[in-house]
């Protein structure tokens, strides 16, 4: 049972708005939940959170394109155009704009959703890290990304190029990755590194194929967590 004053939903709902909302089953709730378990979204990812520029103007511009594709998300994923979303600085919205982003994909399809996966966020490093535990015994993480990531309408890639990849990892992913493009798969990477610096953690080719297949955007603003 989820509590109308707790639903991640609440602030997009007419019902709740209204006061109309009861604690019985929300079928949208349902749907959305089930879409975001099978994406490996925790339940603060499932909630937008207000994201707003410098006093200065910085990143208007991003800003207006990333709104730009959030409001024409269907037929972006449908297009199968790929986002490179990076800032050399931390906590300025890079991860938050790729789950907004996924978030009014949602919004759009809940209710012709069938039971596959969607969407799917996957953490780069935890991914890495756990790819090289799952030669020695199967683990559960791992297993379910290679059983989906083929066939999900939107992949996040987050923080890629933390560390430099091991010809093993970067292998991996360049097959996974490749495998998207090659089937017009949608996907959103961010990174801390500006395209010509993500060359040298995941090399030439897997670089190719995400630098040279994306929209690059670069946010420039302020660090504004905890703001």
């Amino acid at each position: 049972m989820i509590f109308r004053d707790s639903c991640f939903l609440k602030n997009k709902c007419a019902k709740y708005k209204r006061g109309k909302c009861t604690e019985d089953f929300c079928v949208k709730l349902f749907k959305e939940n089930e879409i975001y378990d099978k994406g490996l979204f925790s339940n603060t990812q499932r909630v937008s959170i207000p994201l707003y520029v410098d006093k200065d103007g910085t990143d208007s511009e991003q800003f207006r394109r990333l709104q730009n594709i959030e409001l024409d998300v269907e037929n972006f994923v449908k297009s199968g155009v790929n986002l490179y979303l990076h800032s050399c600085r931390c906590g300025n919205g890079k991860t938050s704009w790729a789950l907004r982003i996924a978030q009014a994909y949602v919004d759009r399809v809940w209710y012709k959703c069938d039971m596959s996966c969607k969407i799917l966020f996957i953490s780069v490093p935890k991914f890495l890290i756990l790819l090289k535990d799952n030669i020695s015994s199967k683990n559960e993480y791992i297993t379910h990304i290679k059983d989906v990531v083929a066939d999900c309408d939107l992949v996040i890639w987050d923080d890629i190029g933390t560390k430099a990849g091991t010809e093993f990892e970067i292998e991996n992913m360049l097959n996974i990755i490749d495998n998207r493009l090659c089937n017009g798969k949608s996907n959103i990477y961010t990174s801390n590194l500006r395209s010509n610096e993500l060359l040298d953690s995941v090399g030439p080719r897997l670089h190719s194929r995400i630098v040279n297949k994306s929209v690059d955007i670069e946010l420039m603003g302020s660090d504004k967590r905890g703001v």
